[in-house]
């Protein structure tokens, strides 16, 4: 009770009152609650300048990184829109075939539709399914340090990123290993599709590709693998791997699949009717 007293008797620190006394002594003006309240407003005054001027001085984004920003938008935009009609293309394509094999049924001519669906296979048009292999390629963990610092001849890249050309190696060793289809990242690989590059940006049949880079080959998984180990490729893999820490991973499987082509398609050749006869002369014999 004495505390309590003593705190209600005297609320002001003993030692407060003391540096009040010597402000009086010395002829200091006395502190008042507006000092105080000076003081905080001074203090948030400075503090709103100071959070001001860090604003302003913060670097702007310049011009080159608007521009790269705006590019990347529209980059992801045109993607966008290519596979919604690639979509698009696979339900027409489907829908004409079905008619077309509609017409064939009504006009009481052969029966082609095996035909057909045998040169859409050769031709690379449709969608296949099997065992095979996936081989994964990404770049190495150092890739752009200097590290790996330097390039190889595959195109001028960065000695641990995976380029075109590494790409187009492979990718024949596994079709002279055995494979029977082969895309890279849902891009099926036809005869007219092809493996470049564009600056530091790998293009499959015109399509970018990121990484990493996952080759599809159906086949036999075992007896490719059997092959394309002592291949040239093969060999040039395991190079890329040991020396440069590109990383590869193989993988079996028995239930994988490969899109068809929808871009293929024929521009200017037509097919000769059969009630046309042949444009090349007759051969003649050459007796009297």
């Amino acid at each position: 009770m004495s505390l309590i007293t003593s705190m209600i008797r005297r609320p002001l620190d003993p030692g407060y009152a003391e540096a009040a006394k010597r402000r009086r002594r010395a002829g200091l003006p006395q502190a008042t609650p507006t000092r105080t309240v000076l003081v905080v407003v001074m203090a948030l005054l400075i503090g709103f300048m100071f959070a001001v001027s860090a604003k302003a001085l913060r670097p702007k984004p310049s011009v080159a990184a608007q521009a790269r920003a705006e590019l990347i938008e529209r980059i992801e935009t045109l993607q966008s829109g290519a596979a919604q009609s690639e979509a698009q293309i696979r339900a027409l394509t489907k829908e004409v075939r079905g008619y077309e094999e509609m017409a064939l049924a009504q006009s009481g001519a052969p029966d082609l539709t095996t035909q057909i669906e045998q040169y859409a296979l050769q031709a690379g048009l449709t969608p296949l399914a099997g065992p095979g292999l996936t081989l994964t390629l990404d770049d190495a963990t150092s890739a752009g340090t200097d590290a790996q610092a330097g390039t190889r001849p595959s195109g001028g890249f960065d000695s641990g990123r995976v380029a075109a050309g590494d790409l187009q190696i492979v990718v024949n060793g596994l079709w002279g290993a055995g494979a029977e289809a082969i895309s890279i990242n849902g891009q099926r690989l036809t005869s007219t599709a092809a493996i470049r590059f564009a600056g530091q940006a790998v293009i499959v049949d015109f399509r970018p590709l990121s990484r990493p880079y996952v080759i599809t080959a159906l086949g036999d998984p075992e007896q490719m693998q059997r092959v394309f180990g002592p291949s040239f490729a093969g060999v040039y893999l395991d190079q890329l791997t040991r020396q440069y820490g590109i990383r590869a991973a193989f993988a079996a499987s028995k239930a994988l699949t490969v899109p068809g082509d929808s871009s293929m398609h024929v521009e200017f050749a037509k097919p000769i009717p059969s009630d046309v006869p042949s444009a090349r002369p007759p051969t003649t014999g050459s007796g009297s």
